[in-house]
């Protein structure tokens, strides 16, 4: 007597396709490797002038491109305003907290 084989069902079939990350955190570690790292550059008066009135200016809601140091380099964080914090002295783009001592420019985009 031959033994009738269930057939696979599709759940079974598909974990067998499923990819195999062997290398888990080897991409993000690449990536970090691949990072430019630069000084924190200090501001002259008048750019410290100029970055106290461009935060100033930021609203709620507004567009904006900011760049910021963070960690060991500048990077460009773009997104809407979702809280200007003068007492705590930070900003938050979406969900990005930028303190105001870390941002170099800010750029309305709207």
């Amino acid at each position: 007597m031959s033994r009738v084989e269930e057939p696979r069902r599709h759940a079974d079939r598909a974990a067998q396709f499923s990819p195999f990350a062997a290398l888990t955190g080897y991409y993000d570690l690449v990536r970090e490797r691949e990072r430019v790292t630069e000084p924190r550059r200090e501001p002259s008066e008048e750019e410290s002038a100029r970055i106290s009135g461009e935060l100033a200016a930021v609203r709620k809601g507004q567009l904006v491109r900011v760049t910021h140091y963070e960690r060991d380099a500048y990077v460009t964080t773009e997104g809407i305003v979702t809280c200007v914090d003068p007492v705590s002295r930070e900003l938050t783009v979406v969900r990005h907290h930028i303190a105001f001592d870390d941002v170099w420019c800010v750029e309305p985009l709207s």
